[in-house]
């Protein structure tokens, strides 16, 4: 039904938010998505291929997908500029929380996000779509994601109304802000019988860079000044060649060149045994710099843990703590069970937040609304 509107409808708004709403019903099956849009993403209307856009960034949030990423590669370079804009918006919303090592197409999005930005002669409706780009992939520091599902697979109602509001950023801008509401932190905090947070450590049972963050963003280096040198002017080098020729020189003398020194030839021999000593010395650097990875990871409690890394968590086996509840994958709150009842345990320490009540007690009062009065002409 949504495939017929979308394609036979008369009225352009209508068509666009038909082929949107198809991100909303897959984002159950997101992999069925990118089948589904790639021949609306080459439709001859543009707010169909908007549409298709912002379907692949919706249904395929967070998942880093490739197929996704190809359809939308292409649409970048539109030439309607609302094209390029959800575009851009959609491969933030599919690149959230990866990497280089889950995809290798990060870097070359984020430098494409900075480069629109930077563009004097870019067009101001996609370099906003940029902007916003830039701060969805980096959304709550790299600890949120984008999802209509909670950890148990309920659908999340708030998320959804959130980018269903952000759809609309079509007819006011403003209402960007509502992708807020689709962030889902994605954490694990293990709780004791008393809801504290014990000293503890989880083993990640796959290798630090896996689910590393991404490297920080490095500030551009200032190219050093080059030295100008100082113009000379014609009527002082005239005046230095005559002060040159009045002055008495001495006679000049044509001293004998000294003979060239013979260079000792190397054989071809000893060349190639230089150069072969030469890559093993590269080689040996090499191996020391590049050290072999660990094949999993310790992390303490509270830990950032990805949805995708759910699955390879568990807790340390020296641990006194176990969770109550024995399930593949941990994340979210887990309330654990103490091997060791009777001892003490060490607990993080919660800071207050900045803002405490007493603060707000001794601020100066608001003041009073105004008397009521009637209006006159």
């Amino acid at each position: 039904r949504l495939l017929h509107v979308a394609v036979a409808d008369v009225n352009d708004d209508v068509r666009r938010a038909a082929v949107i709403s198809i991100g909303f019903l897959l984002f159950n099956a997101p992999e069925q998505c990118p089948n589904v849009v790639s021949l609306l993403s080459e439709s001859y209307n543009s707010h169909v291929r908007y549409g298709a856009a912002l379907a692949l960034g919706i249904s395929c949030a967070g998942s880093g997908m490739k197929e996704a990423l190809s359809i939308l590669e292409p649409m970048i370079n539109d030439p309607v500029n609302y094209v390029r804009q959800g575009a851009l918006l959609a491969s933030a919303m599919v690149l959230v929380q990866q990497n280089e090592h889950m995809c290798p197409k990060l870097k070359t999005f984020k430098d494409l996000f900075t480069k629109t930005m930077s563009d004097k002669h870019e067009d101001v409706m996609v370099k906003f779509g940029a902007i916003l780009a830039q701060g969805i992939i980096n959304a709550g520091g790299r600890n949120c994601t984008i999802s209509m599902r909670t950890q148990h697979g309920h659908t999340n109602v708030p998320s959804v109304v959130g980018l269903l509001v952000f759809t609309h950023t079509w007819f006011w801008f403003p209402l960007a802000h509502f992708l807020c509401l689709a962030f889902q932190p994605t954490y694990l905090i293990g709780l004791n019988k008393d809801l504290k947070m014990p000293v503890m450590k989880f083993k990640s049972c796959a290798k630090p860079s896996a689910y590393a963050y991404p490297p920080l963003l490095e500030p551009p280096k200032e190219k050093e000044k080059e030295k100008v040198s100082t113009a000379i002017l014609s009527t002082t080098a005239k005046k230095a060649a005559k002060s040159k020729s009045t002055a008495a020189t001495p006679m000049e003398v044509d001293t004998p060149a000294p003979a060239p020194e013979k260079k000792e030839e190397k054989k071809p021999e000893e060349k190639k045994d230089e150069k072969k000593e030469e890559k093993k010395e590269k080689v040996d650097e090499e191996k020391k710099e590049k050290k072999e990875e660990p094949k999993f990871e310790l992390i303490a409690n509270p830990a950032r843990v990805l949805v995708e890394q759910r699955n390879v968590m568990d807790i340390e086996s020296s641990s006194r703590y176990s969770s109550v509840w024995n399930r593949n994958g941990l994340g979210g709150f887990i309330v654990l069970r103490d091997t060791k009842g009777g001892a003490e345990e060490d607990i993080i320490e919660t800071l207050p937040p900045a803002a405490t009540a007493e603060d707000t007690t001794t601020e100066e009062k608001e003041p009073s609304p105004p008397e009521p009065f009637e209006y006159t002409e």
